[in-house]
């Protein structure tokens, strides 16, 4: 019974906020726990999972990525052109992936090598990008693909959905990443005091450049799979999926401050953003108010995360007799 109990204690507790959310929505949300609404609703978790993990890359470096919503836009509308050009599927799932890299590496190369801020950095590419998305497009929606792109985005092996076998995997490879490997430790390092880091040799520089990269290619895989996932690319397509992401990552337990939090708590929380969306349409929940409630929970998280940070510092200035 202890180790039960143990083994509860060690559960992220937003798991449990998961969880209650999806009872409630079991009972008040006709159609809500069935499969099919269950996997359109990881489908969808996917896209935001993917995007939220290079987001937790970048805050947990003390940093934030405003470029990644409209260079899902982009990633998709290249990806579009090429195909409807006749390139091939690889050639033109290659290309947005590409584009993905060129953006994080532009984001990188100026904040960790020309120490830029990184607020105007990636706000600027975020309207770069736009307005790139915008004239290759002429403004319009690309749609109509062939069978085997619009498989990435409704293709099914096993009777899952292609997106989330492919999300599954890249949230293992991420997991991997931060916790057992030399970068991931450099990441929390440099969230946690960037000075100390540099001081105890860590190549600070370096390896922020490649936070900004990889937070740039799976910005770009999401996009990709959004135009697969909808059989269309559109040039705003994107639009939104960076404050989603930034949500995802602080209900997940990731502080701004930097060098605390965990990806599964990430994943957990996209997953818990859709679920609230997709809980709220089958209630019939309006999206202006959606979107307004989803505002409230942000303006919570943040709110209870500064409180908690502040209450940790005093505590930790306070004297302990025994």
């Amino acid at each position: 019974m202890n180790k039960v109990k143990t083994a509860f204690s060690k559960l992220p507790g937003i798991l449990y906020g998961l969880l209650a959310i999806g009872l409630i929505f079991s009972v008040v949300a006709q159609g809500f726990f069935t499969v099919s609404n269950l996997l359109d609703l990881a489908k969808s978790s996917g896209l935001l999972i993917l995007v939220s993990m290079g987001m937790s890359l970048c805050i947990l470096s003390g940093y934030i990525d405003m470029s990644v919503g409209a260079l899902m836009s982009l990633s998709g509308v290249v990806t579009a052109l090429c195909l409807k050009a006749g390139t091939g599927l690889l050639v033109a799932v290659l290309a947005g992936i590409v584009t993905g890299l060129a953006v994080g590496s532009i984001n990188g190369a100026l904040i960790a090598y020309e120490k830029f801020d990184f607020w105007v950095v990636t706000y600027a590419m975020m309207g770069i990008c736009q307005g790139v998305a915008l004239k290759l497009s002429n403004g319009n929606t690309i749609a109509g693909f062939k069978t085997d792109f619009r498989f990435i985005g409704d293709g099914k092996i096993l009777g899952i959905y292609f997106i989330i076998w492919a999300t599954a995997l890249l949230c293992l490879v991420m997991t991997l990443l931060c916790n057992k490997t030399k970068f991931g430790y450099n990441i929390y390092s440099i969230g946690g005091s960037y000075q100390c880091a540099s001081l105890a040799g860590v190549n600070v520089r370096k390896n922020l450049f490649f936070v900004f990269v990889l937070s740039g290619l799976l910005a770009s895989l999401s996009g990709i799979m959004l135009a697969a996932k909808s059989n269309s690319a559109s040039p705003i397509g994107g639009q939104g999926y960076e404050f989603d992401a930034i949500a995802a990552v602080l209900i997940g337990g990731t502080s701004f401050e930097g060098g605390k939090g965990k990806i599964t708590g990430t994943i957990i929380g996209a997953i818990m953003m859709r679920m609230i969306r997709n809980g709220l349409n089958l209630v019939g929940f309006s999206p202006y108010y959606q979107t307004f409630l989803m505002g409230l929970i942000i303006v919570a998280i943040i709110l209870i995360d500064v409180v908690n940070q502040h209450r940790k510092k005093i505590q930790a200035t306070r004297r302990v007799y025994k």
